[in-house]
């Protein structure tokens, strides 16, 4: 063999062997193998504290209010009692996704909870490291019972909730509700004092929206809004537009986008393997504005509170 015919053979190997080393750390790394390494930093510490400042001063605004935290994590005060939904605070998540902007805080500065709540198993939804690191005092109120022995092993009380099973949480109820997405999936409506604050996870449109709207005489619903898919298989979260339908369904006068603010860090997965919609929170407030009349739509900075009224 030529010496050039050697270098080219050996060049053609070398690429093949870069090529398949690159597919199996690609494989690792949305397996979650590399996941919640990094803190990204807080993009709204002083607007989160002035607004658990707001919540301590005034119980009449601890009644009903949301702040938001970032993408699905939001602290959700009802009659008093604070959760905090599906916590995320550790980049990437699939290995893939980042925040496109930070939390408002850390997990340590979230401060005092009731309960921690959880929809699903993603990684975008359940960072352990962050839970690990939130108020143990709480009641971590979870879909699954892998996600309860997960949350068990780190300390906390824990309890699965059904579909349309409902715990008690100080002076407020919790109770799970359908949802639909690539996993097994429930959302959660927290009510008390007067108000119903549905938080809907990552969900797509499914059937049991409008029985969600005749059991609760809902306040705000908290709706995911980018229209995350997989490459060629279905629709795995509402996009603005079905965010919108979903508004008009619920009949709720108050609806906050959630699930906006991530970024494929991962170019292969942003371009090759999952698409989602940029500015989705915009464009559904701008939906909303045009065609719900009696809807209020608001996109809450992180740190920022939303009050809810009865």
């Amino acid at each position: 063999m030529s010496r050039q015919r050697w270098l080219t053979r050996r060049r053609a190997l070398a690429g093949a062997g870069a090529l398949a080393g690159i597919g199996v750390l690609e494989y690792a790394s949305l397996r979650g193998s590399f996941d919640h390494r990094r803190f990204p930093g807080a993009a709204g510490a002083e607007r989160y504290a002035a607004s658990l400042d707001a919540l301590a001063r005034d119980p009449q605004l601890a009644a009903g209010a949301v702040v938001h935290v970032g993408h699905s994590t939001h602290a959700i005060s009802v009659a008093g009692v604070r959760v905090l939904t599906d916590p995320w605070f550790y980049d990437p998540a699939f290995g893939a996704l980042s925040h496109a902007a930070g939390p408002a805080v850390g997990p340590e500065e979230i401060g005092a909870l009731d309960a921690v709540l959880v929809t699903h198993d993603h990684a975008d939804h359940a960072d352990m490291r962050a839970i690990d690191r939130l108020d143990k005092r709480a009641l971590a109120v979870v879909a699954t019972s892998d996600l309860a022995a997960r949350a068990r092993s780190l300390g906390y009380a824990a309890e699965v909730l059904a579909p349309w099973e409902t715990i008690a949480v100080g002076g407020a109820q919790v109770t799970a509700v359908p949802g639909l997405h690539d996993v097994y999936e429930v959302g959660y409506v927290v009510s008390g004092a007067g108000r119903a604050v549905y938080f809907a996870g990552d969900t797509r449109l499914h059937d049991d929206l409008p029985a969600i709207a005749e059991r609760f005489r809902l306040s705000a619903a908290l709706l995911p809004v980018d229209g995350t898919r997989v490459t060629g298989a279905a629709m795995h979260v509402m996009t603005p537009d079905d965010a919108t339908h979903a508004a008009a369904t619920l009949r709720a006068p108050l609806v906050i986008p959630s699930h906006a603010e991530a970024r494929f860090s991962d170019p292969l997965a942003g371009h090759v393997l999952a698409t989602s919609i940029e500015g989705a929170a915009s464009i559904f407030a701008a939906r909303v504005a045009r065609s719900l009349a009696s809807v209020r739509c608001v996109v809450p900075a992180a740190g920022e509170l939303v009050r809810v009224d009865a």
